[in-house]
């Protein structure tokens, strides 16, 4: 399964998260939030992960999707605690 994490520079939520995903052995791909609502076309109207972090979620660093759900740190931790572990790799998508 691949977790994906939106976050900032310069986050520590955002560093822990990723450390924690790394050391349970999830694959993960980094998000900048920065770089999607600067460079994604029309991203106020798409409905997409951006969207949610950029108008309801920004003070929630980092925004954590597993699946479908779309969650803050400690609730992807309790999701990903019921999945099995993978062996991890490490992603980074601007």
């Amino acid at each position: 399964m691949t977790v994906h994490v939106y976050g900032k520079k310069g986050c520590g939520k955002c560093e822990a998260a990723k450390d924690k995903l790394r050391r349970l052995g999830f694959d993960y791909v980094e998000h900048t939030l920065a770089y999607h609502v600067a460079h994604h076309d029309n991203w106020r109207n798409d409905n997409s992960v951006e969207v949610m972090a950029a108008h309801t979620q920004l003070d929630t660093m980092p925004l954590i999707k597993v699946g479908d759900q779309i969650t803050d740190y400690p609730n992807a931790m309790k999701i990903l605690r019921n999945c099995p572990s993978p062996v991890a790799t490490t992603a980074v998508a601007s």
